[in-house]
Order: structure tokens, then C-alpha cells, then sequence
């Protein structure tokens, strides 16, 4: 078998293939996209294989859970042969083959030129499983790949669930890890802002790459968009400038917020401006529909689903607290009907309003800060929920009320990493006061920039309901994360929900 180059043709041999699956039980483990470490592999079967440039074959690898589910895994292959494949780092390679290994190819130096080929040709790889790429439909997808032949790649290390690669600093190529049947949201939802809505605060779309299956269904493998030079996400803009205003705080040195308050003021429009947008559509995916007398129903339910959570795993890991946190979470768990009470109250009986495609994962982290603007990114959604539930049309309050819960989480957060625990008594009023005046400045730019769209309650009354609705729901989910895994910061989300309901009450 080494006269094959190619790791399709060794996948077609049984022996291989099921040496390969075996030893992908201990390489994906050790990979930062691999999002299943919470359970163990019982065993890892191979979904598809599509072989695209005689050098690299995508491979769809389904891990079959100890404690239940599937999830599918992509991973672009290469094998490597003699005195190449002593070179190939070793954290790459999966396993050996005759005379080599089998290793994965995303950081490869060429690997990005494959697909940006096959993509600007609008390629489809016919090996039985459909895999197509595609350019934009309009000229500037393939204007842009035509503008990196030979240009150098650089592999992005802060994904989790992904690896995306620059080329040549002008466009980036995105290859999803974790991927599900249904198409992928952000692929969907990136073509619509550029090529439909117009919207220029995200990184336009450039092409595609998809598998569709004998029976039909799609597989998002990549996407291509432009890549935005930028000076960092808004999560680690904000942490910096709080640490700079907690040591001018603790030097006795006034504070004055008016530069960042506009920066939150433009993230409030920019926001405004991708709703607009998402309200432009027109087709059955993006075209808005009113809020139905249903939908309040679900969204009631579903808070109170949440409420139902956080309260079993309050009670399962509430025994290792202390003080103020045990006492405020052991009333969460101890008014749970008053708490349901606060919900149902939420939810207006009727509301005039449209619901709408959205984010749907909304926080500080997924903008970036580009020339003193603000580009929105990851339309992708929660990458562990399902692809339905990443499909579904909501209130925009959903991606309001995720950032004013980041900005909660910057101010007390920021406490908790910058300042000694001697001096956070001082400080924690500062942190309160910036949460206060960011929080209204972004609020301010993004309902100045809404009025007149549809997408929200026609009354201001409904629309603080709604939105505190869905920032007690955020906050009741951040709970489950910081009490199992994060005791230290509960206090953040704990303080969040104790502004919506009371938990100092008897």
C-alpha cells in the first residue's frame, strides 16, 4: 500500500481504517476544538471522505459517546512519507502508515490554496459525497481569492470549535471542527448581510465549502469571508481599559468615562444596524414574522425550563458554599415558585413586534475593535446546540440582553482578575459605576438606532419586559457554568439575577 499517497485510498482499506479510528480515541482529546472532553469515546466511525486536491482529503469523523450523542468532527487529512514525514509536527500527526503518517493538514502552508482553488472555481469533488465549494455570487469572492495566489497563510489560534486561517492578511478561511446535518447558520446568515442586507460591520462573505449526502443532507465544512485587521475582540479592549481605570482609582486619580461610553454608544448602533438588517429579509429563511401569542407562550416556558435547571444544579453543588453566596443560593433554589411568579410577569399578554433571524451568541467576545469601529462576528450560534435551534427566528432583545450581561460580567470580572482581594471592597463601587454608564450607553445607541423597526414591541414598556426576560434567562444559565465550574466568580451572575428577582427575601 505505499504507492498511496492520498489518505482516501488508505481509508478504503479495512485494516487502516480501523487502526485510523483508533487512534483518533486519543488524538482529538488533546485538540482545543474537540468540544466532547466532558465524556468519554466509545468508539469513532468515519461519516464520509472526500478526497479534493490529490493531496488533502476531508474527512466527516463521528465519536460515539459513552454517555450518549454523536457528534461529527471534520478533519482535513495528509500523509506524509520518509524523510517528509520526520517533519511534520508531532502534535499534527493521528497515526503512522508503511513508511509514514497520517496527520491532520489544516497547518499546512499550502493547505488554504487547495480550497481557495476550488472555491473560486466553484468546484464540485465528485466522490460520492457531494462535497462543492463555492465563491460569493458576487465578483468580489473570487476577486478576493485571486488576490492571495502565493500568498502566505497563518493558522488563528484562539478557536475552540474551529481553525481559521489568514491568507495573506486580506481573506480568511474558516474550517468548521464540530459540525451537524442542516446548513451551518454563520455560512447562511454571512451571505445574507453581505450580499442581501448590505451590512458592512461584519466580515464580508467570500465562498463556501459543503457536503451534502446521498439523501440530501448538508454538512458546512468552511466558510470564506474577508479578513478584518482589528486590534482585538471587545472583550480583552474593554479588560484593559478597566484595569487602567482600577489603577487610576486606586492612585486617587478621577475618572472619567466619556471615551469608552461612546465606544459602548457605537457598539449600541452597530447592533441597531445588524437588526435592521436581519429585518430586510425577504425569503422564507430571513423573512421576518410577527411575534404570535404562541411564541410568548414558548419563550415563558423556556425561561422557566432554565429556571428549572439552574435550581437542580444549585442544589447538587450548593453544599461546598459559604457565607453570603450559600445564603443567596440556597434562597435561588428555596423560591423557585416566586421566581417562576418574576417570569410569567415578564412576558407582556400581547406584543406588536416582529421576530427575526439574530445573533444568537452575543457577547463582548465575538466583536472586534478595527480603526475605532466595531465589526461583528460568528454567526454560528451556541456550537453545542442543535442546528434547528440555531435556525429559529427570535426578538433581537435575545443579542441585546447577551451584551449587557457581558458588560456585567467586564466590570465584576475584572475585579476579580486585576485587583488584589485586599482592595476589592474600594473597588468594586467603580466597577458598579462603569457597569452602570456602559450598560446605558450601548442601550441608548442601540434603541436610538431601532426606532421604527418592527423587530421591536411598538411600547417601551414591553420592550424592558422583554429584554429583562431574556437577561434573567442569560443570568439563570450563567449560574449552572460558575457554580459547577467557576465557584469563585458566582457571585457575578448571582448579583446579575438579584437586580430581576429577589433573593433576599424571606
Amino acid at each position: 500500500m505505499n504507492d498511496k499517497t492520498e489518505v482516501s485510498a488508505w481509508l478504503a482499506d479495512g485494516a487502516f481504517k480501523k487502526k485510523f479510528c483508533k487512534a483518533l480515541e486519543s488524538f482529538m482529546p488533546t485538540k482545543r476544538w474537540y468540544s466532547a472532553k466532558d465524556d468519554t469515546i466509545k468508539a469513532v466511525g468515519i461519516e464520509a471522505v472526500a478526497p479534493i486536491d490529490g493531496k488533502t482529503t476531508f474527512a466527516v469523523v463521528k465519536v460515539e459517546l459513552n454517555g450518549g450523542g454523536a457528534p461529527m468532527f471534520v478533519i482535513p487529512l495528509r500523509a506524509a512519507f520518509g524523510e517528509q514525514a520526520k517533519v511534520v509536527d508531532e502534535k499534527a500527526v493521528i497515526c503512522s502508515i508503511e513508511n509514514g503518517v497520517v496527520f491532520d493538514a489544516a497547518g499546512e502552508s499550502d493547505f488554504s490554496a487547495g480550497v481557495l482553488d476550488l472555491m473560486a472555481k466553484d468546484a464540485a469533488v465528485d466522490v460520492g459525497n457531494g462535497l462543492t465549494f463555492k465563491a460569493s455570487a458576487t465578483a468580489k469572492g473570487k476577486a478576493s481569492i485571486e488576490s492571495v495566489a502565493g500568498l502566505p497563510q497563518k493558522m488563528m489560534g484562539v478557536e475552540q470549535s474551529n481553525t481559521s486561517l489568514i491568507v495573506g492578511k486580506k481573506i480568511m478561511l474558516k474550517i468548521y471542527r464540530r459540525v451537524a446535518y442542516g446548513e451551518n447558520p454563520e455560512i447562511v446568515t454571512s451571505s445574507f448581510l453581505t450580499e442581501t442586507a448590505g451590512f458592512e460591520n461584519t466580515p464580508a462573505y467570500l465562498g463556501k465549502a459543503e457536503l451534502t449526502s446521498a439523501d440530501g443532507k448538508i454538512l458546512g465544512v468552511g466558510i470564506l469571508q474577508a479578513f478584518v485587521a482589528n486590534d482585538g475582540d471587545g472583550w480583552g479592549y474593554t479588560m484593559k481599559y478597566l484595569q487602567s481605570v482600577f489603577a487610576k482609582a486606586k492612585n486617587g486619580e478621577a475618572v472619567d468615562h466619556a471615551d469608552y461610553l461612546k465606544t459602548a454608544a457605537l457598539l449600541g448602533k452597530r447592533t441597531a444596524e445588524m437588526h435592521k438588517a436581519f429585518a430586510k429579509g425577504r425569503d422564507k429563511v430571513f423573512a421576518p414574522a410577527p411575534v404570535s401569542s404562541a411564541d410568548l407562550t414558548d419563550w415563558t416556558a423556556q425561561v422557566v425550563a432554565q429556571a428549572d435547571r439552574t435550581i437542580a444544579v444549585a442544589k447538587a453543588n450548593v453544599a461546598p458554599l459559604t457565607g453570603d453566596m450559600r445564603r443567596k443560593v440556597e434562597t435561588l433554589i428555596a423560591r423557585r415558585d416566586a421566581i417562576v411568579e418574576r417570569i410569567k410577569a415578564l412576558v407582556p399578554a400581547n406584543v406588536k413586534c416582529m421576530k427575526t433571524r439574530f445573533h444568537g451568541d452575543y457577547h463582548l467576545g465575538q466583536v472586534v475593535v478595527a480603526n475605532g469601529d466595531f465589526f461583528l462576528l460568528d454567526f454560528e450560534g451556541e456550537p453545542l446546540r442543535p442546528i434547528a435551534e440555531r435556525q429559529i427566528k427570535h426578538c433581537v432583545l435575545k443579542d441585546v440582553a447577551g451584551m449587557v450581561r457581558s458588560f456585567d460580567y467586564a466590570a465584576f470580572g475584572s475585579v476579580l482578575m486585576f485587583v488584589d482581594e485586599a482592595d476589592r471592597p474600594q473597588m468594586l463601587p467603580v466597577a458598579a459605576e462603569w457597569q452602570k454608564q456602559a450598560t446605558e450607553a450601548f442601550l441608548n445607541g442601540y434603541f436610538q438606532n431601532m426606532a421604527g423597526c418592527a423587530s421591536l414591541p411598538d411600547n417601551a414598556e414591553d420592550t424592558q419586559k422583554l429584554l429583562d426576560l431574556f437577561v434573567l434567562e442569560k443570568a439563570l444559565y450563567e449560574v449552572i457554568y460558575e457554580v459547577a465550574n467557576r465557584p469563585d466568580w458566582l457571585a457575578i451572575p448571582m448579583n446579575g439575577l438579584s437586580r430581576l428577582i429577589d433573593l433576599d427575601g424571606e
